[in-house]
């Protein structure tokens, strides 16, 4: 196929994560998917999600939104066996009817012979790094990934880091693998209400300042070393404590264990909250501490930026990209630096200021709206080239 015109051109759309997960990948897509929705183009979206119930964050998402989502009556669990494990060809036609392109925004696609696909991949750091990946998923991840570049006419990459790895990983020509970068949510760039002000304070309880982590509880986020660094610089005068947001994931026994070592009652695990909260938290938090091994993107240090709250992260992968000149960087091996540069920031007023300022306008960079419009120009550059 080669001019489009102005036809309407279909396009398949795996929610399954933004139907079932509420953090990380779930969050992006849905991010994604809300914005694309709203673009006055030829492009009409067909999303749909596995699913033996309906899933109340779909039925909510799309309540009022210019698409109806189609569930496949099975699992996910059953979905990803016969799709990825048994890699049987799906009769998707007969249930969804047939797409242009077909966009798995989560490092997968099904064996749909004659579809033209496009897969999104947030990160290699079950290549990059083994040790952090639960070995199941990396077993998965390591058979299904190259499998969907493959089956891929296009690659969607989160970051510049992450299409290199893809590139050199995988042996993948460069011109189709395409950088689009994720958004903020807009809800990150507005103040908190007093109440939700009032219910963070409450949470974080009655020490003085705090450094707040997000994400889920896995070994990648590196809070072991983040623990230890803060630990050092209550050592070095500063009265503060150490406050993680996010869910129990993959070897969090591990995490817990090595935090332990560390903490003297400084550290505090809160658990998932809702954005609201997130977002109170940010902005009550003296600086985030972001300190990965390894990220594709790593959308706390904009929403922390939106809200205000300088940023430390880490020297590797994704997120000096990410951050811009807009935070201090620090290696993710050494508490030490990460320790000094959190005593910089409490200790150095004009420099938390300046950070504060130069993070709005580096967070004020990404949107969704851009991400959508650079995701269309992939899919118009596939259907061009067929």
């Amino acid at each position: 196929m080669g001019n489009t015109g102005d036809r309407l051109i279909r396009i398949g759309f795996d929610f399954t994560s933004g139907a079932w997960q509420g953090a990380g990948i779930g969050r992006v897509t849905r991010g994604l998917l809300r914005e694309l929705l709203k673009r006055d183009t030829n492009f009409v979206y067909r999303p749909f999600y596995p699913g033996i119930k309906p899933s109340e964050r779909a039925s909510e998402f799309f309540q009022g939104a210019p698409a109806q989502c189609s569930r496949v009556p099975m699992s996910e669990r059953l979905w990803l066996a016969i799709t990825q494990k048994l890699r049987v060809p799906v009769p998707m036609r007969l249930a969804l009817g047939w797409f242009d392109v077909y966009h798995g925004p989560d490092f997968v696609v099904p064996v749909w012979p004659g579809m033209r696909s496009v897969v999104t991949v947030h990160d290699l750091s079950y290549v990059t790094h083994p040790e952090t990946a639960h070995p199941a998923q990396k077993r998965y991840l390591d058979s299904a990934t190259p499998r969907a570049i493959e089956r891929s006419s296009r690659v969607i990459a989160v970051s510049e880091a992450t299409r290199s790895d893809v590139i050199d990983v995988y042996n993948v020509r460069p011109e189709l693998v395409h950088v689009v970068h994720n958004g903020l949510d807009p809800f990150f760039s507005e103040p908190s209400s007093p109440g939700s002000l009032e219910c963070a304070r409450q949470l974080v309880g009655s020490f003085p300042q705090f450094a707040l982590s997000v994400g889920t509880i896995q070994p990648r986020k590196n809070l072991p070393t983040m623990a230890a660094a803060v630990g050092l610089a209550r050592r070095r005068g500063l009265d503060i404590h150490l406050v993680h947001v996010g869910a129990e994931g993959w070897l969090s026994d591990e995490v817990y264990s090595g935090v332990a070592e560390a903490d003297d009652g400084f550290v505090h695990f809160l658990g998932p909250l809702d954005d609201r909260l997130l977002k109170a938290l940010y902005e009550l938090a003296r600086v985030t501490l972001a300190v990965s091994k390894a990220e594709g993107f790593m959308i706390p240090i904009i929403e922390s930026m939106a809200m205000g709250t300088p940023v430390i992260t880490a020297d590797v992968s994704s997120m000096p990209e990410v951050a811009g000149a807009a935070a201090l960087l620090a290696s993710p091996d050494n508490p030490d630096e990460i320790a000094e540069q959190v005593v910089n920031v409490i200790d150095q007023p004009d420099l938390a200021e300046s950070l504060t300022s130069r993070g709005r306008v580096r967070a004020a960079e990404f949107t969704w709206e851009a991400a959508a419009e650079k995701t269309e120009t992939v899919y118009r550059a596939l259907l061009k080239s067929c």
